[in-house]
């Protein structure tokens, strides 16, 4: 089979197109099936324009090309879908959930393994407010708060009894970074937990100021917040705080050792959501299959299914505590556990992805953490 990737850009993580190919190919060796496939690959900027990932997926289907992999939005998916159709071939999304379907009706030749950061915003809003929380400040990055979690947190928050009393969302030049009204704010009203949502060198900039109040700040935060390429880097803030992941490098499993062994085996760091999903695609496809529907593989996260109602992949979403590496004095992922609520917070996810389907909202293009310098 003739296999293309289409590999996105980002300052954030430079080497988000070489994580995904390598996760790839070394999900493929691993399987016994090195040098089986014809693999290429082309790229596509931060995956924004829709009309130059068209172009490349015509390309490579009127090349004689099976499978074409790409990390991209639902946009683009569907956007690019009926060059699929009608050629008879299969699109495998590799998607962040940061961002929501428009399309209702499954999408016949795509499939998505997503990293559900919606789910994890709604799975981590559960667990606040089963800590006793009912008030909350959200605070995120300018960048964040074009994507879909800025309205989870608000939706989940209301549907469990509790309200967002306080938004902060910080200025889209770094220069002009401050935590200040937060802090302020977090002074006076104690019983207020923080709802976060930042991303990389952004994540960064958040932890460092609240370090400065570190008392008062209680923060519950997913996805791509405790993303631990960047935890590793960040300075400990003088607090532990709540986490809803799909993965970590320290899941005590045999699939999650095997794959961790071999990428870190490659390069120190080269174990990341990245070469996950790379790691899943190859894992779907393996010798020649080109439908998943109701397929299911074991994948370094766990048991990985993609629903035929919707060719969505689901997986277990795990709480975690960011707490301090005594070695490094950064942060690191502790006490990591299946979070049982996952399945009721997927049903919530559901009702809030149909609900922005009625409403004119708007949201950034590009994949999420694809950004240009």
């Amino acid at each position: 089979m003739k296999i293309a990737l289409l590999l996105p850009r980002s300052v954030i993580y430079p080497s988000i197109s070489f994580d995904i190919m390598d996760g790839f190919k070394q999900s493929l060796k691993n399987m016994g099936l090195d040098g089986y496939h014809e693999i290429v690959s082309a790229g596509i900027g931060v995956a924004a324009k829709n009309e130059e990932i068209y172009e490349q997926c015509e390309q490579f289907l009127l090349s004689g090309t099976d499978i074409i992999i790409g990390y991209m939005n639902p946009f683009s998916a569907e956007f690019v879908h009926s060059l699929f159709e009608s050629s008879g071939k299969t699109l495998i999304v590799l998607d962040s959930g940061y961002h929501f379907p428009k399309f209702s009706k499954k999408l016949s030749n795509a499939w998505f393994i997503s990293l559900q950061g919606g789910l994890c915003t709604r799975v981590i809003t559960h667990k606040a407010i089963e800590d006793g929380f009912r008030n909350f400040a959200f605070s995120c990055s300018f960048y964040d708060a074009g994507y879909r979690p800025s309205y989870i947190y608000a939706a989940a928050a209301e549907e469990k009894g509790g309200s967002i009393v306080f938004n902060h969302i910080t200025a889209l030049k770094r220069s002009d970074f401050t935590l200040k009204p937060l802090t302020e704010f977090l002074e006076k009203e104690q019983e207020t937990a923080v709802l976060a949502t930042f991303c990389g060198d952004m994540a960064e900039d958040f932890f460092a100021g609240s370090s400065e109040k570190a008392g008062n700040y209680k923060v519950y935060g997913a996805g791509f917040t405790s993303d631990e390429t960047w935890l590793g880097k960040i300075t400990y803030p003088g607090y532990d705080w709540n986490a809803a992941i799909a993965w970590s490098k320290n899941l005590e499993t045999a699939e999650n050792k095997t794959f961790v062994n071999i990428m870190n085996g490659i390069k120190y760091g080269k174990a990341n959501l990245f070469s996950l999903l790379g790691w899943e695609a190859a894992q779907l496809i393996g010798l020649e299959n080109t439908e998943f529907d109701g397929m299911s593989i074991q994948s370094p996260r766990g048991k990985v299914y993609i629903n035929p109602e919707n060719g969505f992949s689901e997986a277990d979403v795990y709480y975690a505590t960011v707490s301090k590496d005594d070695d490094t004095g950064n942060c690191l992922l502790k006490n990591i556990r299946v979070a049982s609520i996952t399945e009721t917070e997927r049903k919530g996810l559901e009702r809030n992805i149909e609900y922005i389907r009625t409403v004119e909202a708007n949201t950034w293009l590009n994949a999420y953490a694809c950004l240009e310098s």
